[in-house]
């Protein structure tokens, strides 16, 4: 039995419901300190590489996984610029050192990692100073809604001259 709705209603149905998505993550992004989870602990472990499947770091990228002793989790921070082009903001994570007290403000989601590594860290004081501002990864979130939008407007244009139902 085929699917009779109109495949012009499902792309703006798809699309509509992957804006709202980039809306959400953009939203989450430009959240103030104050409005993550924060935890001031030891640090007791820093490094570029875990011996984890997915986190073995062999090309030496500029990645850091920082263990502290309350979160169960390790927290892997980009402090160089990922392909997208988004880094840090401010990052000195090379100038903390095991047994550091430090406040880690982060964010907790199924979508943040896998269940050993969390990379929703967002910032990183030492002493009430600043060691590390997760730069705003929006440059993928303003792709996608653009291209959400150039299929809204093409379907619109096939639609009203008939080229699809």
């Amino acid at each position: 039995m085929a699917d009779k709705a109109p495949v012009f209603w499902k792309l703006i149905s798809a699309m509509l419901f992957t804006l709202l998505l980039c809306f959400i993550t953009l939203y989450r992004n430009q959240k103030p300190k104050d409005n993550f989870f924060h935890l001031t602990s030891k640090i007791t472990s820093i490094s570029n590489s875990l011996d984890i499947q997915g986190h073995l770091n062999p090309n030496n990228e500029p990645i850091r996984y920082l263990k502290i002793e309350d979160y169960p989790k390790y927290f892997k921070l980009l402090i160089g610029e990922d392909i997208d082009g988004s880094k840090p903001t401010f990052q000195q994570i090379d100038k903390l050192k095991v047994d550091d007290t430090i406040t880690v403000y982060y964010d907790e989601t199924s979508l943040g990692g896998d269940a050993e590594v969390s990379r929703l860290a967002h910032f990183i004081d030492k002493d009430g100073k600043p060691y590390f501002i997760r730069g705003k990864q929006n440059t993928i979130g303003y792709y996608i809604i653009g291209l959400c939008l150039s299929v809204i407007a093409v379907s619109y244009f096939l639609k009203k001259n008939g080229r699809i139902s």
